[in-house]
């Protein structure tokens, strides 16, 4: 099995139920992996027969910043959505969808949900 994988990718957004997480931005970071066939785009080492990360990433950041969602797990099942739609020799995403700031008063990281999809 390949895999393309994207770590860290931060994007400023807003989701959440609290009426603050709905006025300010708070930061988002996404890690996703995708299972694919890259055969071809080894074999032919032409970028059309990959899954172009910088424009994957550039999808990622607008689908978040599009339409807010009270709960993360909405918003990541929305990425999801979008990357199977961006590229069809993805047939596995693992996405991890992890907020770095939150009303929560506690010292931690972050809080989040990994979903895992096939089709």
């Amino acid at each position: 099995m390949d895999q393309i994988e994207i770590n860290g990718l931060r994007v400023m957004a807003r989701h959440g139920y609290t009426k603050e997480e709905k006025i300010m931005e708070q930061e988002f970071e996404i890690d996703v992996i995708l299972d694919c066939s890259l055969e071809k785009a080894i074999e032919t080492d032409q970028v059309e027969n990959t899954v172009e990360c910088g424009e994957l990433m550039k999808l990622i950041t607008q689908t978040l910043k599009e339409e807010p969602y009270l709960l993360i797990e909405k918003a990541a099942q929305k990425l999801i959505e979008k990357i199977f739609d961006f590229s069809p020799i993805i047939y596995g995403i693992e996405l991890t969808l992890k907020k770095t700031q939150n009303g929560i008063l506690a010292d931690f990281d972050s809080v989040g949900v990994r979903l895992v999809r096939t089709r």
